[in-house]
């Protein structure tokens, strides 16, 4: 059977869309009514459950008003400007280095280290095709059909050697921390390392996508995690990704749909007991 579009599949009902959509992807069967593993809990989730409140704390520029909320302002990186189309911003205004994004999708970003060498022609052209993108199409994560599409220009936060610095990303269960994820070499070859929240390391993830490299403990992680369990209440999962430079806190963003629930770099034991922690 051909492969279906998920852009017409998005207009199906929505258990029916998503069972096509993770067979197609997944190469196996998605059961709604017993859901098992991590990837098919969040499905559940995302039919039955993820809708405007969650759309609010994806949106990358609504959610700073939610963490000034949980006092947690000092951690955000500072905020330049917020555009309705890349043709409102004034290169001349911003400082040498910054990040250009959108709010409502994933990947759309451009870092500015050089403003003699940034190519802002090509940044203005991509971003304003991401805000004419409707994002909950691309994987069925309806959510963030509720996000109103703004360009944000935030503060380039610089780790080790001027690059960007790593990501902790903590996964919450009903307000709970249970592991940290760290994304190495996102630009070229991408592994991936769990930890636990003693920062023992975990065999989460498929060899062939797993770091030889142990990485070091984060200053300050019991402040990162207590701020992860802080923003994570209320909710029966969510993924809270900051930054930690030089013992400094920044706050990135909350997830709520990993990988929009299509996950396979991960161990079959490790998305079954990920998946036990959320309660359906």
């Amino acid at each position: 059977m051909k492969n279906m579009d998920v852009k017409k599949l998005y207009y199906f009902p929505k258990g029916m869309a998503h069972k096509i959509y993770y067979k197609q992807k997944m190469g196996e069967e998605l059961d709604l009514k017993n859901p098992r593993d991590f990837n098919q809990k969040l499905h559940y989730l995302m039919v039955n459950e993820i809708g405007k409140k969650e759309a609010r704390l994806a949106d990358k520029y609504l959610v700073r008003d939610f963490v000034k909320e949980k006092g947690y302002e000092q951690t955000l990186p500072k905020l330049y400007g917020v555009y309705q189309k890349a043709e409102e911003i004034d290169l001349e205004k911003l400082p040498e280095k910054f990040v250009l994004k959108t709010n409502h999708d994933s990947g759309s970003i451009f870092i500015c280290t050089d403003k003699n060498t940034f190519d802002f022609a090509s940044a203005k052209q991509k971003l304003n095709q991401s805000l004419r993108r409707n994002f909950a199409r691309r994987h069925l994560e309806y959510h963030y059909k509720y996000i109103k599409p703004r360009i944000i220009c935030e503060e380039f936060i610089e780790g080790e050697n001027g690059n960007a610095p790593a990501d902790y990303k903590i996964f919450c269960f009903d307000g709970k921390p249970e592991c940290i994820l760290v994304c190495e070499n996102r630009q070229e070859d991408l592994k991936l390392s769990y930890y636990d929240l003693n920062w023992n390391k975990l065999d989460y993830v498929k060899k062939q996508y797993a770091s030889d490299n142990i990485i070091p403990k984060p200053e300050n992680l019991d402040v990162m995690l207590k701020m992860a369990e802080n923003l994570s209440q209320g909710f029966k999962h969510v993924r809270v990704d900051l930054y930690n430079v030089k013992g400094k806190i920044y706050f990135s963003e909350l997830t709520f749909t990993s990988a929009a629930g299509l996950g396979k770099k991960q161990t079959k034991e490790a998305l079954e007991y990920l998946g036990s922690l959320i309660k359906v």
